[in-house]
């Protein structure tokens, strides 16, 4: 099953669960009690905070995070587990269709803010984090508590700086398309 976060953010192939950590886990919780699907595919956007990964590249995840900026000035901590591997299940078809593509794999972070400072940008990016989407650590929570394979695709629409918003609005209807383009490779494979 494929989701997206929707609001402006929609495809005709996949199912919207909601903006942020809360509204996704909600409806995707709801949707898997309902009608458990075999796999999980979160399609959608990514701020990067690497300045040297190209604008509208497309890359996959299977590992997420969810670190608040404070985390990173010691002002703040956590009893939750803070980075999560999805499930890995070698016998899912689409998600190993998805792996054949050769696009670079990534840990992403998600947090209910985007990030807009390129020196809090340079702290996730020493922890080996890439990118950043509001909603994909919720996703693949809710995938690991069903024993869901999960996967993730990201097409880069701005960098964690202070043009975050702008860049993403201006690249917007060109991340749907890619998106769009390799989940058709993936189906017609």
């Amino acid at each position: 099953m494929f989701v997206c976060a929707g609001n402006g953010e929609n495809f005709d192939f996949a199912i919207s669960v909601g903006v942020g950590l809360i509204e996704s886990a909600i409806n995707l919780t709801q949707i898997c009690i309902k009608n458990k699907p075999n796999f999980l595919c979160f399609v959608g956007s990514a701020g990067s905070y690497d300045l040297n990964l190209p604008l509208l590249e497309i890359c996959t995840s299977q590992e997420s995070t969810q670190i608040e900026a404070s985390f990173f000035e010691d002002k703040s901590y956590t009893p939750i587990q803070l980075h999560q591997k999805s499930i890995n299940d070698v016998s899912c078809e689409t998600i190993n269709k998805i792996k054949t593509l050769g696009l670079r794999s990534v840990i992403v972070n998600s947090s209910n803010y985007i990030t807009t400072d390129m020196q809090i940008a340079k702290k996730f990016l020493k922890q080996g984090v890439l990118l950043e989407n509001m909603e994909f650590y919720s996703v693949s929570s809710v995938a690991k508590k069903f024993q869901i394979p999960c996967m993730g695709i990201f097409c880069v629409s701005n960098y964690c700086n202070a043009q975050a918003h702008q860049d993403f609005i201006k690249n917007h209807h060109i991340i749907i398309k890619k998106i769009e383009e390799v989940i058709k490779k993936v189906v017609s494979k």
